[in-house]
């Protein structure tokens, strides 16, 4: 699918206007977003139509619940039937560089009874104050050739990706004879602003609707030839996709569930959305069942896991032993006594704990008793708990269970004798 199909999938007529599709944190309702001036008063009147002519039921109509909001913001956002094709790229509009390509797709009022109903605006973003961009379009259209794209999504265009950051809502300028070439588009933010009013599902990231989405960046062992392990990966890829076909919960379940126990430290804002963060979950989980000689990954292995093994993520990309202070009481909060810790982070050549690291050297530095005083020392019952855990970082396993050991792969007949030799390499890290 092309980037201009991709965006015209997502493309929806509301009324006489259009409005765009983004996934919800929910399988049972979709949204779609729109300008609120393309909705009709009476809201049972509303009708929305997908890009092949389809309606989609309507299941709510959601506005800010604040009547300044709603003065000041030409936004709406409908619940629709849950649509599982939905896999929208966001971006913000605080990334963006004045320049930056834009393009608009919608149905113009012109173009609506002709063989190709939807129409691509190219431009470039003017400028963005405050959520607020003012796109200006190629041509110089007119009001005219613009009617009937109000609601219609606003995507940036960087390489071979296409990222929504908004809506449009208007032409740009007063007087008629200003609205030439150039709309005003309103960021993500305003309709998360609306969502949140209403207390309904944050909209998702696509790679959090489904850790299938996510399969191809698992596993990615830095070897010097690829080949070597080019069938390891191959069958790692077969037990995923196996997984996830057998009912491996969503991301945004378990995003929904652990929240900043994902975390090391309170983390950054929104952190625990970080794509990296899901890539290495999703090995996580396929390293666990592989361990674990499980053929099923469901809420109930979830529920069992969450005491024996945990997946940390920092965004920071210095040394993570530097963090053991942070990673231990982490462990000490969530973890049972000899459980295990996998530290997923961007540090380039991160290894497992240096030899002759001794644990004891950051647990003297830990208080865990209350109005104790900070030199109150730690009993031996819970210096012998942090020294049970097992912590290791997910990059030093590839590291050591696959790229050393690159030549012995490559010596093993290929396929699953080579998941066995992963298996075994990988037990002797991990508990």
């Amino acid at each position: 699918m092309t980037i201009s199909e991709l965006m015209a999938s997502h493309c929806v007529k509301v009324n006489g206007g259009s409005g765009v599709l983004v996934s919800a944190m929910s399988k049972e309702y979709s949204y779609v977003l729109t300008a609120r001036h393309a909705l009709e008063k009476n809201p049972i009147n509303n009708l929305v139509t997908d890009h092949e002519g389809k309606s989609l039921a309507i299941l709510d109509v959601l506005v800010h619940a604040d009547p300044q909001h709603r003065t000041d913001f030409d936004c709406a956002v409908l619940k629709v039937e849950y649509i599982p094709a939905v896999s929208q790229k966001a971006s913000l509009t605080t990334v963006l560089s004045i320049g930056a390509t834009l393009v608009l797709i919608g149905f113009p009022d012109t173009e609506r009874q002709s063989g190709n109903p939807i129409k691509h605006y190219d431009g470039h973003m003017t400028s963005a104050v405050n959520e607020l961009v003012i796109f200006t379009v190629d041509g110089i259209p007119g009001k005219v050739t613009i009617e009937g794209m109000s609601g219609g999504g606003v995507y940036h265009i960087d390489g071979n990706q296409a990222y929504l950051i908004g809506v449009e809502f208007s032409m740009d300028g007063t007087g008629a004879e200003q609205q030439f070439g150039r709309v005003q588009c309103q960021g993500l933010l305003r309709f998360e602003e609306i969502i949140n009013s209403n207390a309904s599902a944050p909209m998702v990231p696509a790679y959090l609707e489904c850790f299938s989405r996510l399969r191809d960046n698992i596993f990615g062992f830095n070897v010097v030839d690829q080949q070597h392990v080019e069938r390891l990966r191959i069958e790692l890829f077969k037990f995923a996709d196996y997984l996830v076909a057998k009912g491996m919960p969503a991301p945004y379940e378990l995003l929904g569930r652990y929240k900043q126990d994902l975390l090391v430290g309170p983390g950054q804002p929104d952190e625990a959305k970080d794509v990296k963060l899901w890539v290495a979950y999703f090995e996580f989980l396929v390293i666990c069942a592989l361990l674990d000689g499980v053929a099923i990954i469901d809420d109930s292995y979830v529920k069992d896991l969450e005491r024996k093994r945990r997946i940390l993520y920092t965004s920071d990309g210095s040394n993570w032993v530097g963090r053991l202070e942070l990673i231990l009481k982490a462990a000490r909060s969530l973890l049972d006594k000899n459980g295990t810790v996998i530290v997923a982070s961007p540090e380039l050549g991160a290894d497992l704990l240096p030899d002759g690291f001794h644990v004891d050297r950051v647990v003297r530095n830990i208080a865990v008793i209350p109005n104790a005083g900070p030199l109150a020392p730690i009993d031996q019952a819970e210096r012998e708990l942090y020294k049970s855990f097992v912590l290791t970082h997910l990059e030093g396993i590839r590291k050591n269970c696959v790229v050393k050991e690159e030549l012995e792969y490559s010596g093993t007949e290929a396929g699953i004798a080579q998941l066995h030799l992963f298996k075994a390499k990988l037990n002797e890290f991990i508990k």
